[in-house]
């Protein structure tokens, strides 16, 4: 497959009012066809061991009639328990944690009490009774940050920009999390802020693996932003451009010198050479290496890049067209290649008129995926993925041709308790439902030899525990 190829993406700018105009996009051959793709399209379904509470329909599913009995109020388990949990007033869609702490964004649809206001800092020393430590309330942390909350390990840092409805005028925070994750210390104070025209920060975030560059990007228009933080407490804006208008979410090489940037429609992910910026050049610029493009899913959303002995690939997930996690070969950058699917039965094509059924009264995400989580970039062995109304899914990746699922927690149904959740951004945002099921759209973490910490809309922040020796995987 050929890939679009441009001798330059984006204009270079230092200054935002000097900021690019060319964007990217897909051309007519730069799609992959089912075809393509060496691997399994679906992946091996999870036998359940003791203990277990499994699903009562075709993998991925919660049935209708589970929903109208009321059936998913005890939710679905398979090879994971729960340890514990701070559920609060529910988060919403990004909500990373680090160490022993757990940082929950609030909704900015609802009206949120001074217990879910602003970013709630959880303490899980003590993984079965995790508690609320703090709220942090700063500029852009107040309403939400979207999904551009991100912590970088190497620095321990927390930074985010601001979003409010979709897309904002942005300020940044960063916050010192290392000292104590329990306690986030503010760097950058008011007056050393960000502040720029609308939509040019906010939606998406990640930092660099160095911790030195926080980069957002927004929809609509589509931006790019590269935020010098090598000095925290003085964050400056190094490179801004307005570029494709449908870029989403992404991460960046271990040495920060390609961005696997994905596309929200068509779906795909597009490599950018970052290394000007990476390097600090006088006159900055991107350009693309490759891409590639696909018809089987819509809305991609973030991308994992991870190596196999060696050999480079990115995991990349949609959020919508009855999309999921694929895994793509990217040794030749300039044509990366789609070799296998991360998708359940309830995401076979054949298995469309029930996917509409159980989902049409829960919102506008059914069983799509949003974020996932490997155990380790390098030879990684599992990866586990918020699937929103699937819940939380775990795989065996360790070959990616042939992924198989390992476990999985789809948690209680929380609808008895939609009042109570003010921030949730599926209990209170017009694009909510039922609560038929819950959310669960954050990135899942490995900690230890066999826990996963992740959040979900509703029953906020948990901690699961593998059973039956489901992991870790030799």
């Amino acid at each position: 497959m050929q890939s679009t190829k441009l001798a330059t993406l984006l204009a270079s700018t230092a200054v935002l009012a000097a900021c690019g105009s060319e964007g990217v996009g897909p051309t007519s051959s730069s799609r992959t066809t089912p075809s393509e793709v060496m691997g399994a399209s679906f992946v091996e379904p999870v036998q359940c061991g003791a203990g277990s509470v499994p699903e009562t329909g075709i993998q991925g599913q919660v049935p209708l009639a589970d929903r109208e009995s009321g059936r998913s109020k005890q939710g679905y388990r398979c090879n994971m328990e729960l340890v514990g949990q701070y559920q609060g007033e529910g988060s919403t869609w990004v909500n990373p944690s680090y160490k022993t702490c757990s940082y929950m964004g609030t909704t900015f649809s609802g009206i949120p009490t001074k217990v879910s206001q602003g970013v709630q800092v959880i303490d899980a020393r003590d993984p079965a009774n995790p508690v609320l430590s703090t709220n942090l309330t700063s500029p852009a942390f107040f309403q939400s940050p979207w999904e551009s909350l991100k912590v970088n390990e190497a620095r321990g840092l927390l930074g985010g920009v601001a979003v409010g409805p979709v897309l904002s005028a942005g300020f940044f925070d960063i916050y010192d999390i290392g000292t104590d994750c329990a306690n986030p210390i503010l760097l950058n104070s008011f007056a050393a802020n960000l502040t720029l025209p609308a939509n040019l920060i906010g939606h998406e975030g990640a930092w660099s693996p160095d911790g030195n560059t926080y980069w957002a990007t927004g929809l609509n228009p589509g931006s790019i932003t590269a935020i010098d933080t090598s000095n925290p407490s003085l964050p400056r804006i190094l490179y801004t451009t307005i570029a494709s208008p449908s870029n989403h979410g992404f991460e960046l090489s271990e040495d920060g010198n390609r961005m696997y940037l994905t596309s929200l429609t068509p779906p795909g992910v597009i490599i950018l050479d970052t290394s000007s910026i990476q390097n600090r050049d006088p006159v900055p610029m991107l350009t693309e290496v490759g891409s590639v493009y696909w018809e089987d899913g819509d809305l991609s959303q973030h991308t994992i890049p991870v190596s196999y002995n060696g050999k480079p690939f990115v995991i990349a997930v949609d959020e919508g067209g009855a999309g999921a996690a694929r895994i793509i070969d990217i040794s030749d950058e300039t044509a990366p290649v789609v070799v296998s699917k991360l998708k359940l039965a309830i995401h076979a094509e054949e298995n469309a008129a029930i996917r509409e059924a159980d989902t049409a009264n829960n919102g506008s995400f059914g069983y799509e995926g949003h974020y996932c989580g490997v155990d380790k970039k390098v030879n990684p062995t599992a990866i586990a993925c918020g699937y929103f109304q699937s819940g939380v899914r775990v795989f065996d990746i360790r070959n990616p041709l042939a992924a198989k699922e390992i476990a999985y927690y789809n948690p209680p149904a929380q609808s008895e308790k939609k009042a109570q959740l003010a921030g949730s951004e599926h209990a209170t945002s017009a694009i909510g439902g039922d609560l038929s099921t819950d959310w669960c759209s954050s990135p899942p973490r490995f900690v230890g030899s066999d826990q996963i910490w992740v959040t979900c809309q509703d029953n906020g922040f948990m901690v699961l525990k593998f059973t039956n020796n489901a992991y870790p995987l030799k």
